[in-house]
């Protein structure tokens, strides 16, 4: 076997004898080997140029050199290295897979001290960035750190919450128990949204906010807001708190882990508002309505599955209609409105156009491009001249179709060209099919 080294001012091949352990390349220590090879060219490269271990790049025109390509290879097992010692300092374990060629992915505390007293401009280790950051937090009160103010702290915070709420997602992540219960004990705390991690800090800093929201909303109203009442733009945000709040009073009761602290529970109950109310009856015609709202104001009528005031109510629609319970009237009115009755699916709002208003269209295009050669890609008409050809085809093998002959001369009249096969060479295909 051999490895690339530097010996004597040159990159040189450096032929190592095998031992029974280094022909299963999925030994761990046939890695250490290279490293170690490796390190020792590094340690000669430092001794050649008067203890520098800067290595520049290759001139284009000596790429070709097997002396400058060792030179490479070395310069990118250096680059390796800082990169791995990084991904080490956040905490993410290299643990050897005997089904896969890991072994030189090992970024070990001894290497990382090789490295730096060989000269290397290494990331602080995990253990002193865990603790830069409880110290920021001792010194602002805060976990949120500004990247102006440290980007070296601000980046492996940031790794570290990402790594923290997919732990809190229930997926396999890159840190020790130990490290991720260290996080925790720090103050980082799922959002109760999912939508990423909070200090406990900030939640209880937002959950005071949207409290004197609350209170901002009963002082103007004389009531509490619900998914229906308080649907207006401003209110929608702490009428779903306050169904959040009512969820998590369900888990206290339950003797459930709930967000809902002794505190928090007495000054909800202060404000007066009920967290256990009876379900509120919302008739089908004031569905009707808000679904009438929402489409004057969106254009569409496919309310998300998680809209505040809608998404139950679409949610139910869409089960009626698949065991056909929907009344001839119902089924009407939410068809007039384009509703959506299969996820995924969303209906034309527009009315479809006649053949004859098509083929005006493609007379237009014609006389702008003076072609007929309609990109599919280009939206409705491309389409539809992509159907004129898979209608002819069929008219001419018997099949039922829409295509007439009457149809196929108007479009062969003005050069429309049914078989763009026979384009090849002169355009592209992909775009006329």
């Amino acid at each position: 076997a051999s490895c690339q080294g530097w010996k004597g001012g040159v990159m040189e091949k450096i032929v190592v004898r095998k031992s029974s352990s280094q022909n299963d390349v999925s030994d761990p220590r046939k890695g250490d080997h290279h490293w170690d090879v490796m390190y020792a060219s590094l340690l000669r490269y430092k001794e050649d140029n008067d203890g520098s271990i800067e290595m520049p790049e290759i001139p284009e025109g000596e790429k070709d050199n097997p002396e400058m390509k060792r030179m490479e290879s070395l310069r990118c097992w250096c680059k390796r290295q800082v990169a791995r010692q990084l991904r080490h300092s956040q905490g993410y374990q290299h643990q050897h897979d005997s089904s896969k060629l890991t072994a030189r992915c090992i970024m070990t505390e001894e290497r990382i001290e090789k490295l730096r007293e060989v000269g290397f401009h290494l990331a602080p280790s995990y253990d002193q960035m865990y603790q830069k950051l409880a110290t920021h937090k001792v010194e602002t009160g805060t976990l949120e750190v500004n990247k102006d103010d440290d980007n070296e702290l601000f980046a492996w915070t940031k790794e570290q919450k990402t790594i923290l709420f997919r732990h809190y997602q229930g997926k396999s992540v890159p840190l020790s128990d130990d490290k991720i219960q260290n996080l925790k004990s720090l103050g980082f705390e799922k959002d109760r949204l999912g939508r990423g991690l909070v200090s406990a800090e900030n939640s209880e800093k937002n959950w005071n906010s949207m409290l004197q929201t609350l209170l901002n909303y009963k002082e103007e109203h004389g009531s509490f807001p619900t998914l229906t009442t308080g649907k207006e733009s401003q209110w929608i945000k702490v009428a779903n708190w306050v169904k959040t709040q009512r969820t998590e009073y369900k888990k206290l009761k339950r003797g459930e882990k709930s967000t809902l602290t002794a505190q928090r529970l007495q000054r909800l109950t202060e404000t007066g508002i009920d967290l256990a109310p009876a379900a509120e009856f919302v008739s089908w015609e004031q569905h009707m309505q808000n679904l009438r709202e929402f489409v004057a104001e969106h254009g569409h009528c496919k309310p998300k599955r998680h809209h505040p005031s809608l998404g139950g109510f679409v949610n139910n629609i869409r089960h009626a209609y698949r065991k056909n319970r929907l009344t001839d009237e119902r089924l009407n009115d939410l068809k007039k409105l384009g509703f959506v009755f299969k996820a995924g699916k969303t209906p034309l709002l527009t009315t479809k156009k006649t053949w004859e208003e098509r083929y005006g269209e493609l007379l237009a295009f014609k006389e702008e491009h003076g072609h007929t050669l309609v990109p599919q890609r280009s939206g409705p008409l491309g389409n539809w001249a992509k159907q004129q050809r898979a209608g002819y085809r069929k008219m001419g093998a018997g099949q039922k179709t829409p295509m007439t002959a009457e149809k196929a001369l108007q479009l062969s009249e003005i050069g429309f060209n049914f078989n763009p096969v026979s384009l090849r060479g002169g355009i592209d295909r992909d775009q006329v099919e």
